[in-house]
């Protein structure tokens, strides 16, 4: 016999709760996910849901997990770069819709299915371009931080929070700002001033950064050979 919860409102299970933790913390940040709140949403009390998570960081796992379970590990194609990349896109590719939750997610990659394949297939690609043990985990660890970088907001960075009307007068005052400096001593930031008030603004190539990644990864392997 199965054991029961006499507290938890029927169909209340560990995936629909992480899955509600996941949009919470979307809307309002990790700060605002808590047992408490939770509950509240639910109309359960919090004895109810520490039926399908303990603890608070038993909670963040559970987000980390539920934003993995999304992942889509690609297929090897015989080509190591091009495998690093297509890695590294899978994970960003289920981070980007949850940048304030992206940070739960490494914690969780040595333990979830999903995660695991993912560190394997890395690892191993960059052993086949001809590093060893050593510098493939630190060439690994520096492509999670790039993935990270592609959809977490720097710190105060409130450009997810804004509307397209604000992006576009942000846009436009930074066009001007930018327009307004002596040309002489700035020609380049002059001269460009639209497309760098853009970038700044909207920043919406996320992989730029991997790209750039991947060629210097390419260039290490070609001076081992």
């Amino acid at each position: 016999m199965s054991a029961t919860n006499p507290g938890s409102r029927p169909g209340l299970s560990r995936e629909v709760v992480a899955e509600r933790a996941v949009a919470l913390g979307d809307a309002e940040g990790i700060e605002a996910v808590t047992v408490r709140r939770l509950a509240r949403d639910f109309g359960v009390t919090s004895m109810a849901l520490y039926w399908h998570f303990r603890t608070k960081d038993d909670l963040l796992a559970g987000i980390g997990d539920h934003i993995l379970d999304a992942v889509e590990v690609p297929d090897p194609s015989g080509d190591w770069a091009a495998d690093l990349r297509a890695t590294m896109i899978a994970l960003v590719t289920a981070l980007r819709p949850h940048p304030q939750l992206a940070p739960l997610v490494t914690v969780r990659l040595a333990e979830h299915p999903h995660g695991l394949a993912l560190t394997e297939r890395g690892l191993g690609v960059l052993v086949e371009a001809g590093f060893d043990p050593e510098t493939a985990t630190y060439l690994a660890l520096h492509g999670l931080r790039v993935a990270l970088a592609t959809v977490a907001p720097p710190e105060g960075d409130k450009r997810g929070s804004l509307s397209a009307e604000e992006m576009d007068a942000g846009v436009r005052h930074k066009t001007a700002a930018l327009g307004a400096l002596p040309p002489q001593q700035y020609p380049t930031l002059v001269a460009h001033a639209p497309v760098i008030a853009n970038t700044l603004c909207r920043d919406e190539d996320t992989t730029m950064l991997i790209d750039v990644f991947v060629a210097g990864v390419q260039a290490m392997s070609a001076r081992l050979r």
